[in-house]
């Protein structure tokens, strides 16, 4: 997964130009697709269009080597902390599941 910096800020979005110093972004590097949960919520009553999904939990994942943070969707319970990798991606959607340790 590729993230894009510019003064200080890390994002998995490109953009051209930097909103706080106007500058063309330039800086892009690699990073694994795997990360901490940072927050989550789990969505019950979800709109029409994801209904047949519900209950999902949404999770805000703190990409690891990155600042960035990605909002992606896990089927399974998790936790704050708890390691997660990308699954797949599906109608521009990031499905993550968690880490399995022996």
């Amino acid at each position: 997964m590729k993230v894009y910096e510019c003064c200080g800020v890390e994002s998995v979005t490109k953009k051209v130009y930097c909103s706080t110093c106007r500058q063309e972004i330039k800086n892009e590097r690699e990073v694994p697709d795997e990360g901490t949960v940072y927050s989550f919520t789990v969505i019950h009553i979800a709109p029409a269009e994801f209904a047949h999904l519900a209950p999902y939990t949404v999770a805000l994942v703190q990409l690891k080597d990155s600042t960035a943070k990605l909002t992606v969707r896990i089927q399974e319970s998790v936790q704050i902390g708890d390691l997660v990798q990308l699954d797949e991606m599906k109608d521009g959607t990031y499905i993550y599941q968690k880490v399995r340790t022996a």
